[in-house]
């Protein structure tokens, strides 16, 4: 398990040594910013193919992860599918043509981000209210 932490070590070093030399970089619109935003997507990416593989794995060797596996899909459709429907897709002034559509999904992201950042912060709140109760 400490390949785990390794990783995680190499991985926080690497990250902090491209965030310094973009900010330390005179021209912030050319390859830098190139740089930066390539490991910005491989490291959501890894995040999400990492988020949903263990969620998948342990889904399958039972019968009650599966179910649970199934509510959390529907939920999250429900949760989605809402935040869809209440995002408004007004077109607002931007120097390329863009299409309703893609008011409607930037909207409809949003409303998701919002959404889940409250839902963290109650998270938190949550458990800070609830440890002190139990001492």
């Amino acid at each position: 398990m400490k390949v785990w932490k390794y990783l995680e070590i190499v991985l926080l070093v690497v990250s902090l040594v491209i965030f310094v030399v973009f900010f330390l970089a005179a021209d912030k619109t050319g390859i830098m910013l190139d740089g930066y935003l390539g490991w910005a997507y491989i490291l959501l990416a890894t995040a999400a193919v990492t988020a949903l593989a263990f969620p998948l794995v342990n889904a399958f060797k039972s019968k009650s992860g599966l179910k649970a596996l199934l509510l959390l899909i529907v939920g999250l459709v429900v949760v989605f599918g809402g935040m869809y429907l209440l995002a408004p897709g007004t077109p607002i002034e931007v120097n390329t043509q863009v299409t309703d559509s893609v008011f409607k999904f930037t909207d409809t992201a949003l409303y998701i981000t919002y959404l889940f950042i409250g839902a963290s912060v109650l998270a938190i709140v949550w458990s800070i209210v609830r440890n002190a109760i139990k001492k």
